[in-house]
């Protein structure tokens, strides 16, 4: 029988990776269906702007990473991932609604010059160099993990946090010779804690491999395991 759950994207996405994490995280039963981002009206009927990730469902279509979070709490079994208790919560919101607008959006800003063959100006790589700062700043007033971003337990907050610093971190390092994660308080030793969930392992392995392969398609300046971001860094800070 199919699984109920089929997750629709591609593995270079970090996005598509937070939602496939959560749904490893909640034990959950699904099949995975490689497809990219598009307009093609079919798609579009699923995914109204046609982004990935998209979680077909037996009720039907949810596109927004997310919503997407917030249906697989609200279905399936599997150890909680939303805190109960509500302020902890809407905190856990908060520290996604920083990283998602004040970090990954502007990371995406420096793609062009990173992952996709282009080049970012000056004025975009110190415009988003301000955002991260700030957004650091941010971040460290949250206070220290401890161990988790809310507390003792794993929560959608960590899982979406871990996947777009991990994009940021390489954006830094590249464009900058910066590591975010040292930027701000506590997200070293969380971020290494993260990287060794067994998730995280499965995850990561099938983003590297992706990514290898995007990186020779858009002739990226950036390259996996290289220190080619050094002299990159050093001609932008």
């Amino acid at each position: 029988m199919m699984p109920a759950l089929r997750l629709h994207g591609y593995a270079v996405s970090n996005y598509f990776n937070i939602g496939r994490a959560a749904l490893i995280e909640k034990g959950v039963d699904f099949e995975i269906v490689t497809v990219r981002a598009s307009h093609d009206p079919e798609f579009l009927s699923h995914s109204p702007m046609g982004k990935i990730p998209v979680l077909e469902t037996a009720h039907g279509w949810v596109s927004e990473t997310v919503a997407i979070l917030e249906y697989i709490e609200d279905t399936q079994e599997g150890p909680r991932l939303h805190p109960a208790n509500p302020y902890l919560r809407a905190r856990g919101r908060q520290i996604i609604n920083i990283v998602q607008m004040y970090v990954e959006a502007q990371v995406r800003l420096l793609f062009p010059g990173v992952f996709l063959g282009g080049q970012n100006s000056p004025q975009t790589i110190e415009a988003v160099r301000h955002t991260l700062s700030r957004a650091s700043e941010a971040l460290s007033r949250l206070g220290a993990p401890w161990p988790f971003l809310l507390g003792k337990e794993l929560s959608y907050a960590d899982l979406f946090a871990f996947y777009c610093f991990d994009i940021a971190e390489r954006v830094t390092r590249f464009v900058y010779g910066r590591s975010i994660l040292a930027a701000t308080e506590g997200l070293e030793a969380w971020f290494a804690m993260m990287s060794r969930r067994a998730s995280s392992s499965v995850v990561l392995a099938d983003f590297e491999t992706a990514l290898a392969g995007y990186l020779i398609e858009k002739n990226a300046a950036y390259q996996l395991g290289s220190e080619k971001w050094k002299s990159n860094a050093q001609r932008n800070s």
